[in-house]
């Protein structure tokens, strides 16, 4: 995909292999729909079609420049996971990381294997569309050439095609990535509230240094957190907005679909609906799983601060705690989108109840 964090170079080969997956699916799918739109606007059928596929492809290219031009914090990121693994000195840290990492990988193998169940769900609903339509191309759309003789046709076919691979992949690539990062953040929040568990049996000649590492480690936690935040909270916007847009355009093309195509046309329709539905409800549920998941964890940090004896540590160390509650309580991590709300539980709810 040409979108693996690291700094860009003018001289660097890599930093321009993003530009092959953004040129194709800004010329065989984003661009020619998009021009395309102001030609059929006096057609709703057509305006909704076009919009339950440009959309997509357009936060697919979106996601794309946002790891692509947020390459610098986000490799700084990677280096401070792979920092994290080499600072392990207990078997109970190196237990709880290992099992962040596994349950990363099954989402991230889960997630891939799904998005290409869509991919393969959606190929034959589009072909089936196409034959009952008399559409010629796999996207309709505008292009300054014949698409209708060969090998135009099948050039600008194989584009498409490619086009949908590329946005399908990367839209879930990165929001494993986000995934990746978040649970890390996870990760560390729980062996911090170990360490706190355990500062009752460190010696008074200890105490003070460990106390001084866990709120210095507290404090990088919700540096690597912000940095998150800052990195994606806008994409995260876009994405929301357009999990709404596509879900009802969606809908719309399946309930204009009954009763007018043939039986096994509305069968391939009925049926991607339902994958692509689920499809990304799962991915707005993962990040509202990790949002909540993410706050819960760094408010427990002030709960296990305050259950610890803090009455028997000195008036010094007692203060690293309150500023490890006060931190903790104040202002919780977060995940937001464009900084407008969190993602939690309760904003699945209510977007699940508004769109469907």
């Amino acid at each position: 995909m040409g979108i693996w964090p690291e700094e860009r170079k003018w001289n660097r080969t890599s930093s321009y292999l993003v530009l092959l997956p953004c040129i194709i699916m800004l010329c065989f799918a984003c661009a020619p729909q998009t021009i395309n739109l102001p030609m059929i606007a006096g057609d709703s059928d057509l305006v909704i079609e076009n919009l339950s596929t440009n959309i997509t492809v357009m936060v697919s290219l979106m996601k794309t420049l946002t790891v692509w031009i947020n390459g610098i914090p986000l490799k700084s990121l990677l280096r401070y996971m792979a920092n994290d693994w080499d600072a392990v000195t207990t078997n109970i840290e190196r237990e709880t990381m290992v099992n962040t990492a596994r349950i990363t990988r099954k989402i991230t193998i889960g997630s891939t294997l799904m998005v290409n169940i869509v991919i393969l769900a959606f190929v034959p609903a589009r072909l089936s569309s196409m034959k009952n339509n008399d559409i010629t191309l796999f996207l309709r759309g505008y292009f300054p050439y014949n698409t209708s003789i060969s090998p135009n046709f099948e050039l600008t076919m194989i584009g498409q095609y490619v086009a949908a691979i590329y946005a399908a992949n990367t839209y879930t690539t990165v929001d494993t990535l986000v995934v990746l990062l978040i649970f890390h953040v996870c990760g560390q929040l729980s062996i911090l509230r170990q360490d706190l568990g355990r500062i009752d049996s460190y010696d008074k000649k200890n105490i003070e240094m460990k106390m001084q590492k866990i709120v210095e480690k507290h404090e990088y936690i919700n540096r690597f957190a912000g940095r998150i935040e800052n990195s994606f909270n806008m994409m995260l916007l876009f994405q929301m907005l357009s999990c709404t847009i596509q879900i009802c355009s969606q809908f719309y093309q399946v309930m204009m679909s009954l009763g007018e195509n043939t039986v096994e046309d509305m069968i391939f329709q009925i049926s991607f609906l339902l994958i692509y539905v689920f499809y990304v409800m799962l991915q707005l549920f993962l990040y509202c799983y990790m949002g909540e998941k993410l706050a819960a964890e760094s408010t427990e940090i002030a709960n296990i601060a305050y259950s610890t004896k803090w009455y028997n540590l000195s008036p010094k160390n007692a203060r690293w705690l309150v500023i490890i509650m006060c931190r903790a309580t104040s202002s919780p991590l977060q995940i937001t989108a464009g900084r407008f709300c969190s993602f939690t539980f309760a904003l699945y709810c209510q977007v699940s109840v508004n769109e469907l």
